[in-house]
């Protein structure tokens, strides 16, 4: 082959992943969204929806596969190796990528086998009491705390859940001493918080209101960065003076690192159209979440923060991973 013959193949190489896209704009077929959870849970539920969303606004197939197991590593290690074209990508807590690391070095996958696309939605937590427990505020509650160490019981989803490190980030913000108890999973909690049996728990929205609503037990604060409109009589940590204990998790869109910048920007245009619209917002709080927009940097930028706050809290505290 002759030199220039060589030149002209290398450049079309080179241009083969922008012209295949020019020809075959994306998405030309359906699309896989991957949720790393079992089907009927919060993400499968917003999966669902955005699949339907999706479809309306690009005209083409988007179909929710769950892949569960291993605190949503099997699915983040499916799509991590799954072709970089656009057509599988990850719906998935923000859990995957700012805890599961922290408490796990050999994971089969990371934060930079990805490529950030949006935000969607974020879960909003409330820190609740059972309905005759003594403080009626946060700063009654701090002081109870500290006048009885180790002796209010705090419920927990799980050793080394989110909902452990919220309990853990409101026991330091108000430095007082918590003893956290484990369950598995959050409905043994909430259960227990109803009879009375355990004080305190961190709770998702979804969960909290229409107990708190039903006079079941109380909210005393929430750990969002503003009030919730699902809750608004129920003051922040914020506002309350603690600035330092404010934590949600979220819901974000990744595609496998090194999809076409064009595939990310298309799909990232849609995603905030769709996470904009007042319909998607009213579907979101009905299930107790908030909706969430954002560019790919956005999500980045939060992913990264988020990782090294709770990396810290992880290692200052010494937690351990059930």
């Amino acid at each position: 082959m002759t030199r220039w013959k060589q030149l002209a193949l290398a450049g079309l190489i080179a241009l083969a992943p922008g012209w295949a896209l020019a020809q075959d704009p994306w998405p030309a077929r359906p699309v896989t969204l991957v949720v790393p959870y079992p089907p009927g849970g919060t993400s499968d539920v917003i999966g669902r929806l955005l699949a339907q969303r999706l479809k309306d606004e690009l005209g083409q197939t988007f179909v929710v596969e769950n892949k569960a197991g291993a605190a949503t590593a099997i699915g983040a290690s499916f799509v991590a190796r799954a072709p970089k074209d656009g057509y599988t990508v990850l719906l998935s807590a923000g859990t995957t990528f700012t805890v599961n690391p922290n408490f796990n070095d050999k994971l089969a996958y990371k934060l930079d086998d990805f490529e950030p696309v949006a935000p969607v939605a974020t879960v909003p937590f409330a820190f609740v009491v059972k309905k005759d427990f003594p403080a009626k505020t946060i700063k009654e509650f701090a002081a109870y705390a500290k006048a009885n160490p180790g002796k209010v019981n705090n419920a927990t989803n799980g050793q080394g859940s989110m909902v452990h490190l919220l309990g853990e980030l409101i026991a330091t913000g108000l430095e007082v001493k918590l003893t956290q108890v484990h369950y598995k999973g959050a409905a043994p909690a909430t259960m227990d918080m109803l009879a009375g049996v355990i004080d305190s728990n961190v709770e998702a929205l979804t969960s909290a209101v229409p107990n708190v609503n039903a006079g079941q037990y109380r909210a005393l604060a929430v750990l969002s960065t503003e009030r919730l409109p699902l809750l608004p009589d129920v003051p922040t940590f914020r506002e309350l003076g603690y600035p330092s204990v404010m934590g949600e998790t979220w819901f974000a869109v990744f595609a496998p690192a090194g999809t076409p910048r064009p595939v990310i920007d298309k799909l990232n245009a849609a995603l905030r159209k769709i996470t904009t619209s007042s319909s998607f917002g009213e579907a979101m709080r009905k299930i107790g979440n908030e909706a969430k927009s954002g560019s790919p940097a956005d999500l980045r930028a939060t992913t990264l923060e988020q990782a090294q706050l709770w990396g810290d809290l992880i290692r200052r505290l010494n937690i351990k991973a059930d």
